[in-house]
């Protein structure tokens, strides 16, 4: 774990290197904005001035011009030998500081009508001229010039002085209009660019001494930052050891010196608060100290000297419970006793009572015990009555059963009867038609005969026999179709006895179904009460044998009861001993 004096170094370290480095970041950032700022307005600068220089070199030459065509004017000079002079003149004309600036002049016609550098040109006509990019050098240039009579500025590339290097170039012209001249000069890019690189390096070279310059600064604040830091972490932390020697000592219970702060600060009132704590401290666990040791001598009659504050309130009320509960407890131990003792003598007598009781008991439950044995004997006697009854029941049922499935075959072959009788009233009812057909054939033979005379009459008697036999048939289909009718009469009635006779078999299926679940029922309830008798007749053995067991017991527990009274006199005297508040005594102490 990192000491304050520690964590107070770092933090301080930190802080002065987060606040030198934001401090050195915004100056070098500033100073670079300035130095971008003036290095833009350099650069404007110095093209403006370049720009004005041009300018004002071109005006002197057109000024030149004027005058020389002013002499022309004046008949001094032709207008070639004019022309001639203007030329020379433009073309020895130089400027800079290098002399390297120098004019030319284009004319309208785009003829080059002078160049000091190009002399070799003059005379060609330009109207193509053109540079890398695809100007058109000579029509730009008159066109600028053209357009305003102040003149202006293009640009494009053109050949050095050198007749190598090609390099941007910006020129201004202007027209000279007496002999459609036009003026021009201008200076290279490459040029105003590496006297402006000059200054940026001069410029660069000024904000890496500042910064250097900031850098030194920056230590000497954080040297001095950490000199100051040191000497107060040291004066800081003096107190604090102090304080945490103070808690330690607190943590391990030793009040035996206190803090000698004597700052008007936070730090001594920290040690003259912790000074004070320490004496409550003290001054609780003393007072609780003598509250126990009274209650460990037996005096429960305690309370507290000192007032208890904040958390050591509920010490004091948790010793305030302690000592009411245990006046509580012993009182009530106390008053216990003597109910104990009291209660104890009413066991005894009531014990000795229910010995007596215990022995009348006892003989009455003999009695009941030998009673039972006979309801016992008599519920297994009627549980084998039972049985049998059920046996004679489900024979009985087998004989019904019986009688029911012949019934079935006599109702069966009534049925039978029944068809046939239908089958041979069919067979009469033909042999009547067939009686009725002969006797019809017989009058029509007999009809047929006497139309024959004597020859038919042998035929004639023939079938007055064939009649009689035919109307004896007749009259015998008649009698037996009678006797059909009767005896189906007489199978219809049987049959309906039969039904009769089945539905009462049924009933009596029926009823002897009920009586003997009946009978099951009763000599399953028999066998249970016999079960239950001889339950019951064995549990009146074993309440016997209790009986006689509680009989010892009761004897045992009278003896019980009377050292169970001695032992409660004792108690009550060892209660006696304690000194409690509230006391029945009234003088602090119980009674005996």
């Amino acid at each position: 774990m990192k000491s304050v004096r520690t964590l107070l170094l770092t933090v301080n370290i930190i802080l002065v290197v987060t606040v030198a480095a934001a401090i050195g970041g915004t100056a070098r950032n500033a100073m670079k904005k300035q130095i971008r700022t003036s290095l833009d307005m350099y650069r404007e600068t110095l093209y403006k001035g370049y720009d004005d220089a041009v300018e004002y070199q071109v005006q002197n030459v057109i000024t030149l011009l004027e005058g020389i065509y002013g002499r022309h004017q004046a008949g001094e000079l032709t207008e070639e030998a004019a022309k001639k002079e203007a030329i020379a003149c433009v073309k020895s004309l130089r400027y800079g500081d290098d002399d390297s600036g120098y004019f030319w002049i284009d004319g309208l016609d785009y003829i080059l009508v002078a160049h000091p550098i190009l002399e070799e040109d003059e005379g060609t006509n330009r109207y193509e001229l053109e540079d890398q990019n695809g100007v058109k050098i000579v029509q730009e240039i008159l066109s600028v010039a053209q357009a305003s009579a102040e003149g202006g500025f293009n640009e494009f590339y053109f050949t050095k002085a050198d007749g190598v290097t090609v390099a941007p170039k910006r020129a201004y012209s202007m027209l000279f209009e007496p002999w459609g001249w036009v003026v021009s000069t201008g200076n290279y890019i490459d040029d105003i660019e590496a006297e402006y690189a000059k200054k940026e390096v001069e410029l660069n070279a000024k904000l890496d001494r500042q910064v250097q310059m900031t850098n030194l600064c920056t230590a000497c604040m954080l040297v001095l930052s950490i000199l100051v830091t040191v000497v107060y972490a040291t004066a800081f932390t003096r107190p604090l050891r102090e304080i945490r020697d103070l808690a330690m000592r607190l943590s391990e219970c030793d009040f035996s010196q206190s803090l000698s702060l004597k700052r008007k600060n936070e730090f001594g009132q920290t040690a003259r608060t912790l000074n004070f704590a320490q004496e409550n401290l003290q001054s609780y666990i003393h007072d609780v100290s003598r509250q126990l040791g009274e209650m460990a001598a037996g005096n429960f009659d305690v309370h507290a000297e000192v007032e208890y504050q904040g958390e050591f309130e509920k010490i004091h009320l948790s010793l305030e419970k302690i000592v009411s509960s245990m006046n509580t407890v012993l009182l009530n131990i106390h008053r216990s006793a003597e109910q104990v003792s009291m209660g104890a003598q009413q066991v005894s007598d009531g014990t000795q009572q229910l010995a007596s009781a215990t022995v009348e008991q006892a003989a009455s439950i003999q009695e009941v015990s030998q009673r039972m044995g006979k309801i016992s004997e008599q519920a297994q006697h009627n549980s084998g009555n039972a049985e049998d009854a059920k046996e004679f029941a489900v024979q009985t049922k087998a004989y019904i059963e019986t009688g029911k499935e012949r019934m079935q075959e006599l109702m069966d072959a009534i049925h039978d009867i029944s068809e046939a009788s239908d089958s041979i009233e069919k067979i009469i009812k033909s042999i009547d038609d067939i009686a009725f057909q002969t006797n019809l054939l017989a009058l029509n033979a007999a009809v047929e005969a006497s139309h024959a005379g004597d020859l038919g009459k042998g035929f004639s008697v023939v079938a007055d026999e064939v009649r009689n036999l035919a109307e004896k048939a007749s009259q015998s289909a008649s009698d037996t179709q009678e006797l059909i009718e009767n005896c189906l009469r007489a199978v219809d009635r049987g049959t309906e006895l039969a039904e009769e006779m089945e539905t009462a078999l049924n009933a009596i299926v029926e009823k002897n179904k009920a009586t003997r679940l009946l009978v099951t029922e009763i000599a399953e309830e028999s066998r249970k009460q016999a079960q239950e008798s001889e339950y019951i007749n064995e549990q009146i053995g074993a309440v016997a044998g209790v009986t006689q067991t509680n009989s010892a017991t009761v004897e045992e527990s009278a003896a019980s009861s009377e050292v169970l009274s001695q032992q409660a006199e004792a108690m009550k005297n060892l209660a006696g001993q304690f000194r409690l508040s509230g006391s029945p005594s009234g003088t602090g102490e119980l009674g005996a």
